[in-house]
Order: structure tokens, then C-alpha cells, then sequence
């Protein structure tokens, strides 16, 4: 029956959550203000009952003289109010209404560009910046864990909106209050050929038609052709004379003016944080809407993409430390993060939602050193740097998962989260016993939950319905226990030099060696494969905009071994990759003469196997066919309910997702998605 709480205001439950005094108030975030709650309540939730939705708004100072802030590009060039710096920022909030049937723990969602991710993938909800309806919380699992979840706005690029995570972060200025100008890369892929505008990242310091260059290529290593007959539209803006080539690279650069202080950011989630674990009340005497006797027990984080650098980028620079020297985050859970310690933020006319890709922003910050977490010495640079360095001088190192997919590895340099820049490996757990790095094996960038193969007009071949929220319950539950109970997680699990499960794209066509048979990429009707297809990853001189590859040598950086099917043989294989249905991947190609064979976009490729053996043959597809793999349905169950027992027995899959796993294969048998192809 549905519970009534008409009769609860918020200010009551505020009031009852705070009833023991857990701490004075934080200095640094001064005042929070809630604009609307609302009960949400839904069976998916269990027994921690209906939860509390609060949005609003906190704003907050910091001090620039702080040695925690000094890392902040430009912070000296802020404006101050009485020796401070101020921000305003938005918040969001799930809590069990009444918090003691919570676990007292938050998960903390990094987002993605303003917008909110945790339910989708934890619990297999449906994309809303406003989750309201019983889709949008799907399985229940952080409520029935009875987790808080929290977000905020902390990147200054991210346009306000409805429901989006936005924030208001100081401009610079030069110490005699003069504008600070430079010169800014803005980069635009065309979608179609009416694409024919390039959007400003920041502020062109004049719209005379002298001031920028645009020009066009199909690849990023391309050489730039000259685009003429340009014209400023706002300050904000460009357009140029049409058709524009699809897929093709159009790059500006022009003189910019008023960067943003963008690495305030990362202060602005530590001290949001810092008052959510440890304050009762803002300077106003506003309630912590989370503070509960005790206070919180554990913060842990996720987010995916631009959230996961976030995560790297936040810890890199210290910002796991409060300003009175404690712990933010007790376990941090990154997803699709690649290698390097940054996203593009804590720098001058920082770019912080952009990503570098094969194909897209190749010469922008992120990939660079340091690339894995201990302290090490790059021999092409020769810095020394690791992402760990700071917090490790602190003693505010979290429990951390590294988490990537196949994606990452042919598209970000995710090797380099455990080698060394000429591809040995390495034992990073070894060297830094709180980190656990995990590879799912044949994932593609872009999952969703019960996701089909779609053929997308960019890409050659349909995207890969691989799907990884699973394996993150999993790991949540390992990495609670690990930070509570001191329960080691399950060790990494990554593809290594050593064993050939990690080799150059080169040579992922052929066996390389030759006593474990790995048999390399299959020769496949329709479809080219190229070891081009992989972003390379060299030292970037940065004195320079645009930004260009220094001269020397570029890292080496290795993919996954494949079977003779042409899906990785290394990593955290799901049950629907183990017992396949066809070829997966986590990269995919462009079209011919539209920017192949660079990747498209961040999808992977599904390549389904026949349902013959006489299909295939007539085809000239060497994988065996569905028919001669599993011989009828009942053999194509039994192989996905070993595979989901076996993660379940390396800790990487819950008994619940075991269960409903083997229960959809048993339902749609070997057309869980060939049904959708035809």
C-alpha cells in the first residue's frame, strides 16, 4: 500500500536529522539553500522505505592563500570578498526519509556535463535529470542498499539549465583588473552537411574578421585546409559558407577573452562534501539535509566518461583532503577514463567537457603524463609524477577501482594505467595496494541497460548491446567492504604484455604467440579491419596553441588479444561475451571518405555470427555458425549460466544480476538481439 507523508514537511525532517550536534560549520561552504523537495516512493526500494528528493543551491569561499588551493590555475587573479574567493553552485540529493533504515553511506555521482548517471547504471533506470517515475529508479539498488546519492555543479562550461548540475565560477583578471586574453582552440566535428556553424568556448575578444583562423581536415594528423568566407555570428560564434563535410574536423583559433577560473571545480565538490560528512549547519544555521548522529560513514564515488577523469582529475590534485585535513572520499569507482590524471580543467581557458578522442580534440590536455598511479619518471618527458603523488603526501588516498572497457583501450590509452611508456607491464597493485585497476573485455564507450545493436549513419557497422551496470553493483558491494570491513576486493584484472593477452593493434590480426593460440582478428566479409583505427598517444608540447606532438618518440600503447571470433580474450568477460552471440567490440570505424578509419565517436561493433552453418559458408564468414556453436537452447543457456556463475565467483557479478542474466537468455534464447536484425 502506498505510505501518506503528506504530513511531513521538509523542514521537520531536517530538524529530526539533525537532532545531535555532529559539528560546527563549515567555513567553506557558507550557506546552502534548498528551492524544492518531494517524497518519491516505489516497491523497487525495499525496506529502506520512501526517499526524500532535494534540489537546490549552496554558495561558498575559498581562500586563495590556503596551500590546498593553490594548485588552482588563476586563482590569484580572481576577484576576492574580505580575502576570499565565491562561487555559487547547484546540488541534488536522494535520502531515505527517514535515514536511520539507510546504510549511512552516500554515493556520489560525478555526472556527466551537468547531467545526472548513477540510476542508470546502478540501477538500471531510465536517463532523467529529474527521476520522478518508477523506470527512472528501475531495480531499486542504491535505495535498497539504502545509500544517500548526491551530485553538484562543479564544471564551469556546463550551460544552466532544467534539472542540470551547473555552476558559477569567478573570471579572471590581471592583477591591474585588465582583461586576460589568449589564444583558444574551438573545434567542431560536422554532423551533416548543414552543419555549418563552430560553437565558441569562450568569448572572442573581438569580432573583427582578422582575429581567427578556420580550417578543415578529415583526420586530426591531417594536414589543415583553409576555410575562407567565415563570419562571427555572436561573440559565442561562427558559421561558414556550406556544404560542410560530414564527419571532417573544423578547427578555430582565435584570441579569447575572461577565462573562467575553472579548477575551482574540484574545491567546490571537496567542500560540498566535507559539509555533507561532517557539518550540521551552514553559517546561517541552515540544516545539513543529510546530518545524522554519527554523521556519514563512508563517501564513495562513480561516474563514467567525463565523470570518471573527473574523479582522476579531483585526486591528482589533491582535492581529497578538506580543509581541515580529512578524508572526502573513503572509496572512488571511475568508469571509461582512460589513462592520464586530468581532464581538460585546471588550466587557462580550460575546456573541461571536451574529450580527447582518435577522431575528436586529438591535441587537447588529458591523455598526457601522469599516466597510472604511483610516483614514476616518464622517460619521454622526463617529469615525475603520479596520480596518487599528492593524496599519498597526505595520507588521503582512497580505495580506488580503476574501471575501463575495450572501448578505452583503442581510443584512450588505457594500457598506460599499467605500463610503462614503452609497454612493460607493470604491477600496480603491487606499488599501490589501494588501487585495483579492472578491463572489461569488449565493451564499447556507450552502454545502456537492456540496449539493442543500432546502425548509426556515422558509423560502418551496428554498436555493441554489451552492458556493464552489473559489474558495477558488483564492485560497490567489494568496494563497501573493502573500506568498512578491510575486505580485499578482487585483484585486478587487466590484459598484460607478458602472457600476449596485450599487444600492439598490429598484431591483434595474427597469432603472436604461438603455444597459447590466440588466433587474432578474423577475416570478415564486409569489413576492414586496421590497426590505424587506434589513437596513438605522443607527448604534446603545450607552449604552443594550437597544441602540437613534441618530436621524438610517442608512447607505446597496446589493445586486448582477441579470439579467433574477434572478441578480447582478457578482462572482466560478461556472460552474454562468453557465451557470444557474435563479434564485439569496443571501437568502431567511420566511413569511407568521412573520417575512416579513425573511430566513430566512442561506440563498438556488433558483428553477428550466422544462424548456419550453411549461411555462414555461402558468406565466407569463418566463426561458426549459432547452430554449430550451441546446438539448440537449452546449450546456449547452460553456456551463459556458467559464465554468470563464474563472475559470481570472482566477485565481479551479485547472485540478483545472476539470476536475472541466465533468466533473459532462457526467455529470448539465442535471439536476445538477432530478433532485432532482421
Amino acid at each position: 500500500m502506498k505510505r501518506s507523508h503528506a504530513m511531513l514537511g521538509v523542514g521537520a525532517l531536517f530538524l529530526v536529522a539533525v537532532g545531535v550536534h555532529v559539528g560546527s560549520a563549515e567555513a567553506r561552504l557558507t550557506r546552502i539553500t534548498t528551492t524544492s523537495s518531494s517524497v518519491v516512493d516505489f516497491a523497487s526500494f525495499g525496506a529502506t522505505g520512501p526517499y526524500l528528493k532535494i534540489a537546490g543551491t549552496f554558495e561558498g569561499e575559498i581562500d586563495p592563500a590556503d596551500p590546498r588551493n593553490a594548485v588552482i590555475v588563476d586563482i590569484n587573479l580572481a576577484p576576492t570578498t574580505a580575502n576570499k574567493v565565491r562561487y555559487t553552485s547547484t546540488f541534488f540529493i536522494l535520502r531515505p526519509v527517514d535515514l536511520s533504515k539507510g546504510n549511512g553511506k552516500l554515493f556520489y555521482d560525478f555526472g556527466n556535463r551537468g547531467s545526472k548517471r548513477i540510476l542508470e547504471w546502478f540501477n538500471d533506470g531510465t536517463a532523467s535529470n529529474d527521476p520522478s517515475t518508477v523506470e527512472h529508479y528501475g531495480n531499486g539498488f542504491l535505495m535498497r542498499q539504502g545509500y544517500i546519492v548526491a551530485l553538484n555543479g562543479y564544471a564551469g562550461d556546463v550551460n544552466p539549465g532544467a534539472n542540470i548540475m551547473s555552476v558559477t565560477i569567478p573570471v579572471a583578471h590581471n592583477p591591474d583588473g585588465s582583461t586576460v586574453t589568449g589564444l583558444v582552440v574551438a573545434e567542431s566535428v560536422a554532423g551533416s552537411a548543414t552543419a555549418t556553424t563552430v560553437n565558441l568556448p569562450y568569448t572572442t575578444n573581438s569580432m573583427d574578421p582578422g582575429n581567427g583562423v578556420l580550417t578543415v581536415r578529415e583526420h586530426g594528423t591531417d594536414a589543415k585546409i583553409p576555410v575562407t568566407g567565415w563570419t562571427y555570428t555572436t561573440n559565442r560564434r561562427i558559421s561558414f559558407p556550406g556544404p560542410a563535410k560530414p564527419q571532417w574536423i573544423y578547427e578555430f583559433v582565435y584570441t579569447a577573452k575572461d577565462p573562467l577560473v575553472m579548477g575551482i571545480g574540484h574545491a567546490i565538490t571537496r567542500d560540498f562534501l566535507s559539509f555533507l560528512k561532517h557539518g550540521a549547519t551552514d553559517d546561517d544555521g541552515n540544516a545539513n539535509p543529510v546530518a545524522m548522529p554519527g554523521g556519514i560513514r563512508a563517501i564513495y564515488s562513480w561516474g563514467r566518461s567525463n565523470g570518471g577523469r573527473n574523479q582522476r582529475d579531483l585526486l591528482y590534485w589533491g582535492f581529497n583532503e578538506d580543509e581541515n585535513g580529512r578524508i572526502v572520499f573513503d572509496g572512488m569507482m571511475p568508469y571509461a577514463t582512460g589513462s592520464g590524471g586530468s581532464v581538460w580543467m585546471n588550466f587557462r581557458f580550460a575546456q573541461p567537457t571536451s574529450s580527447s578522442r582518435k577522431h575528436e580534440r586529438h591535441f587537447a590536455h588529458e591523455p598526457e603524463f601522469p599516466h597510472t598511479f604511483p610516483t614514476r619518471t616518464d622517460p619521454l618527458t622526463g617529469q615525475t609524477d603520479g596520480v596518487l603523488k599528492r593524496c599519498l603526501a597526505h595520507n588521503t588516498c582512497p580505495k580506488f577501482f580503476n574501471i575501463d572497457g575495450g572501448n578505452e583501450y583503442w581510443n584512450k590509452s588505457s594500457s598506460l594505467n599499467h605500463t610503462d611508456a614503452f609497454g612493460n607491464d607493470l604491477d600496480v597493485q603491487a606499488t599501490s595496494p589501494n588501487v585495483r585497476i579492472y578491463s572489461i573485455a569488449s565493451i564499447e564507450h556507450n552502454t545502456t541497460f537492456d540496449q539493442k545493436p543500432e546502425l548509426l549513419n556515422e558509423c560502418q557497422q551496428m554498436t555493441n548491446p554489451l552492458y556493464n551496470g552489473p559489474v558495477f553493483r558488483a564492485l560497490s558491494v567489494a568496494l563497501d567492504r573493502w573500506v568498512i570491513n578491510g575486505t580485499s576486493p578482487p585483484s585486478s584484472v587487466v590484459p598484460k604484455r607478458g602472457d600476449g593477452t596485450l599487444v600492439p593493434p598490429e598484431q591483434a590480426t595474427y597469432p603472436t604467440i604461438p603455444a597459447t593460440h590466440y588466433a587474432g582478428w578474423p577475416t570478415l566479409p564486409a569489413f576492414v579491419y586496421t590497426a590505424e583505427t587506434m589513437n596513438r598517444n605522443a607527448p604534446l608540447d603545450f607552449s604552443v596553441v594550437p597544441y602540437v606532438n613534441l618530436p621524438g618518440p610517442e608512447y607505446t600503447v597496446l589493445v586486448t588479444q582477441v579470439d579467433s571470433d574477434g572478441n578480447d580474450i582478457a578482462g572482466i568477460r560478461l556472460p552474454y561475451l562468453a557465451a557470444p552471440l557474435g563479434t564485439h567490440t569496443g571501437w568502431s570505424v567511420l566511413k569511407s571518405g568521412a573520417g575512416f578509419p579513425d573511430t566513430c565517436g566512442q561506440n563498438g561493433t556488433f558483428i553477428p555470427f550466422a544462424k548456419t552453418k550453411a549461411e555462414r559458408m555461402a558468406a565466407g564468414d569463418p566463426r561458426p555458425s549459432l547452430e554449430e556453436r550451441y546446438r539448440n537452447h537449452g546449450a546456449y543457456v547452460s553456456a551463459v549460466a556458467r559464465a554468470a556463475a563464474r563472475l559470481v565467483q570472482q566477485g565481479f557479478l551479485l547472485d540478483e544480476d545472476k539470476d536475472q542474466i541466465v533468466g533473459r537468455a532462457a526467455e529470448h534464447g539465442i535471439d536476445l538481439w538477432l530478433d532485432t536484425l532482421q
